[in-house]
């Protein structure tokens, strides 16, 4: 392999951050991969930046959610509407394959709540305007586990 190539293969990591308490990130962060290690009965908040075009951010659950515990994603700007897309609930061991599709439309804030498992996972991409969010979220009993609203 030439310098050349091995300097871009390790340039193309993508940066990992482990999320262990509440959370605002900031603009310069865009592109991270956000690993949530949250098992605490309690609500974990993390806060985007201001909507910027091209911003970027993924999130996995690094551990199951503890009963009660929930993680609350919302957005600097604040404002309904904030957030489009949708999130898969995929129901685990179920005979069927069971999914829950939670559809956002004038909502400004994501809550997952107690039943989501480790490997679930959340992206959002900014175009300027809106934040737009894709994922699976993998649960034990169909929901709503994933909750959007204002």
């Amino acid at each position: 392999m030439s310098k050349i190539a091995r300097s871009a293969r390790v340039a193309s990591r993508q940066r990992v951050e482990t999320i262990t308490a509440d959370k605002t990130i900031a603009s310069a962060e865009t592109g991270e991969c956000f690993l949530i290690d949250w098992n605490t009965a309690s609500a974990l908040t993390i806060t985007l930046p201001a909507m910027q075009d091209g911003a970027y951010f993924k999130f996995m659950l690094k551990t199951k959610l503890a009963v009660n515990g929930t993680i609350v994603f919302n957005s600097a700007d604040n404002t309904a509407g904030d957030f489009a897309g949708g999130v898969i609930e995929q129901v685990l061991h179920a005979g069927d394959g069971a999914v829950s599709y939670q559809l956002c439309g004038s909502h400004d804030i994501l809550t997952i709540n107690d039943d989501a498992n480790i490997g679930s996972w959340l992206e959002c991409v900014c175009d300027g305007s809106k934040w737009y969010w894709s994922g699976i979220v993998l649960v034990e009993a169909v929901g709503p586990n994933v909750v959007f609203s204002s």
